[in-house]
């Protein structure tokens, strides 16, 4: 195995892994000022120290008289280590990995960079992309550049990397730098960069650079553009890690990111009750605040009673993804664990409900909304007026046949059968099958009136293959097992690609968490039927994107209440580059995982499956107002754990990091993470 090693010039440290070069790396420092930023100080390079296991680098700069050490012990991937400041001022310091010249790579910053974040190509897209020379805009992009410099926190696993065809690199460590007694003195930073040579960067203190995304309305003008380790207070200190070592391909190499930065990098989180009392107290808020019998379904959202101006949105009730069969499904199988009746009668009702009422006549699709106030079913979910190509969505149609397909086959383990549902659910598969794509995908949207394919870019349709193999699993007919099996191979390339975009309807087809669940869902299923190898690789090839969205450590949160709540972000993924919070779809991903665990024996995989039931048992407020709001047993969908989407506020207008409201799919995804043997387990 090939070993990184280091020689050094007058400022920077030369790299090799092996013979193979591998760039240099440099320090830089930036004081505050008008354009300090564009005019960095070069450090020289003091000494280069090595040996057969340490490295030790010092970089120094005169004036103003800033030191850094850097201290590392050699490990598989490189090396790991800490970095030390010291001297006078203000200061931030760049550690700039400049990368070999004339090679084009993959840049990966998980939860922020998967390529140059150019996903489906929406013409609507305004979150951040680096500059591939496509941009044939116009107009101005900013949001397009050819370098994107961040808080360290906007990484899942604190690391920024580029993925070439033979080796890998990577830079990283905490999100924040700390005095030499354990206060925080500032927050860290990554960069990284689409340029010809690629450079990676990772800075104590902090630029937002071009500027600090947020989302809504894309720029944040709440937090702070920068920050600097205030150095006349003392010494700072952060952990460092540079990564170099040879791949096969970008899934694998990318796997390994995040294997070797987790296993440096990872947070425990705290006690938060147990499973059985966190399923009962979630599922009685559920049917409490969140049942309507007028509409037979749950409301979106569940207001809080105690807040000013919280409107019950009679006019939206989806059949799917943010609320319907979403939270139905869960509840009934809780219901059904748990022996409580009073569960298992509301989410009868609503899979029921659309199971008998929610088909369009006129495209053999499943509606999307329920209006309560013109008892009027219509594809006119919230998310309606954000499609490119308005129509039925393949991401509800897809949830709601899967979910509905779930649900026959748990009534039918209890005795009852519920053929309403699997018919449902089958005239609707039928009829997709028969529109697909060209290529055998699904669609992300179809038309209103003939059901045939609006649009097919993107994970929105994927949802329709775990559909299709219980389909199979159900009849027993073989078709349902080949266009299973066909859409798999239609997917497959993003995955692989590590580079899957276009889940959810509210992202503009970004890269994103969303979507690869449908694929880990089906896979493990397909495996289950087939014990085919291939899908088991599937599956742990989607469980590793996934991954890349779900945090290994816990960022020091600044703003309330996750501040005094010392709310911990280890377990919780991430949605979207486009929508920089933590929602608790990831949750969902538990089964999946414990799955992976027992096929393989890997202790990785256990660990990840311990933060994501750890973690989803933190979400939901143990009692009234915890989280600042809010009746016991809700549970919202936003938690920010960055410098974005922080567009709630208190009364005195300071920013909230939580919305103010719970959401009955953020329940069912809990819900649905913590039935079935999850519980069991806890139970025995």
């Amino acid at each position: 195995m090939n070993k990184l090693n280091a020689d050094h010039g007058k400022s920077s440290v030369e790299f090799k892994l092996g013979s193979i070069v591998a760039g240099s790396l440099r320090a830089y420092i930036i004081t505050p000022g008008n354009n300090a930023f564009y005019c960095p100080l070069v450090c020289d390079v003091a000494s280069v120290d090595t040996s057969e296991n340490d490295l030790r680098i010092e970089y120094r700069c005169p004036e103003p008289e800033i030191t850094a050490i850097l201290k590392f012990k050699r490990i598989t991937a490189g090396y790991s280590g800490t970095v030390t400041l010291s001297g006078k001022g203000c200061a931030v310091v760049r550690f700039v990995w400049e990368l070999p010249t004339g090679k084009r790579g993959f840049p990966f910053v998980p939860a922020f960079m998967y390529g140059f974040n150019e996903g489906g190509k929406s013409p609507d897209a305004t979150y951040p992309q680096l500059d591939s020379g496509s941009n044939n805009a116009g107009f101005s992009t900013p949001w397009v550049s050819d370098q994107w410099l961040v808080r360290a926190d906007r990484s899942s696993h604190g690391l920024t990397s580029v993925i070439f065809d033979e080796i890998t690199c990577a830079i990283g460590g905490r999100d924040v730098c700390r005095y030499h007694n354990g206060d925080v003195a500032e927050k860290n930073g990554l960069g990284i960069s689409s340029t010809n040579p690629h450079r990676l960067s990772f800075s104590l203190g902090f630029h937002n650079v071009p500027y600090t995304y947020s989302t809504v309305p894309g720029r944040n003008f709440v937090t702070r553009p920068d920050g600097y380790a205030d150095l006349d207070k003392g010494s700072v200190e952060s952990e460092l890690f540079l990564f170099c070592f040879q791949n096969e391909n970008r899934s694998q190499a990318a796997a390994r990111l995040l294997r070797e930065s987790y296993a440096l990098l990872h947070d425990e989180i705290g006690s938060a009750g147990t499973v059985e009392e966190a399923i009962t107290v979630i599922a009685d808020r559920l049917v409490e605040s969140g049942y309507c019998k007028e509409a037979g379904n749950f409301h979106s959202t569940l207001v809080d009673p105690g807040r000013k101006n919280s409107r019950v949105l009679t006019e939206k009730f989806p059949s799917g993804w943010s609320g319907g069969t979403r939270s139905a499904l869960p509840l009934l199988a809780a219901g059904h664990q748990l022996k409580k009746p009073q569960w298992i009668e509301p989410a009868r009702l609503v899979l029921d409900n659309i199971a008998e009422n929610g088909i369009s006549e006129k495209s053999g699709l499943f509606f999307e909304n329920y209006d309560l106030d013109k008892k009027q079913w219509n594809v006119q979910g919230w998310w309606y007026p954000l499609l490119e190509n308005p129509g039925h969505s393949g991401y509800v149609n897809g949830h709601i046949c899967y979910y509905l397909l779930c649900g026959y086959q748990i009534e039918k383990d209890n005795g009852v059968e519920q053929l309403n549902w699997l018919k449902a659910a089958q005239s609707v598969l039928d009829h997709v099958v028969q529109t697909r794509s060209t290529d055998n995908r699904f669609g992300y949207t179809y038309h209103e009136e003939t059901g045939e394919i609006l649009d097919d870019i993107g994970f929105c349709g994927c949802w329709f293959v775990p559909a299709l193999v219980i389909l199979y699993n159900t009849t027993g007919d073989n078709k349902y097992l080949q266009f299973a099996t066909e859409a798999m191979d239609a997917y497959r390339p993003e995955v692989s690609a590590f580079d899957v975009y276009g889940g959810p309807h509210d992202i503009w087809k970004s890269p994103d968490e969303e979507g690869i669940l449908a694929w880990v869902e089906a896979a493990k299923r397909l495996h289950e039927a087939t014990g085919e190898q291939r899908f088991l690789e599937d599956m742990l090839m989607g469980i590793d994107f996934e991954f890349s969205w779900k945090f290994a450590y816990n960022v020091v949160n600044e703003v309330e209440p996750l501040k005094s709540l010392k709310w911990c972000s280890t377990g919780g993924s991430v949605t979207s580059i486009n929508n920089s919070h933590i929602h608790p779809m990831g949750s969902t991903m538990a089964s999946a995982i414990l799955y992976a665990y027992k096929q393989t024996g890997d202790a990785y995989y256990q660990s990840r499956f311990e933060d994501t039931v750890r973690w989803s048992l933190t979400l939901y407020l143990h009692h009234d107002g915890h989280y600042g709001w809010g009746k016991k047993g809700m549970i919202n969908e936003r938690y920010c754990y960055t410098d974005s989407l922080l567009l709630e506020r208190f009364p005195d207008g300071s920013p909230s990091a939580t919305w103010f409201a719970g959401h009955s799919w953020a329940s069912g995804a809990v819900l649905e993470a913590l039935t079935g043997q999850i519980v069991e387990k806890e139970q025995k």
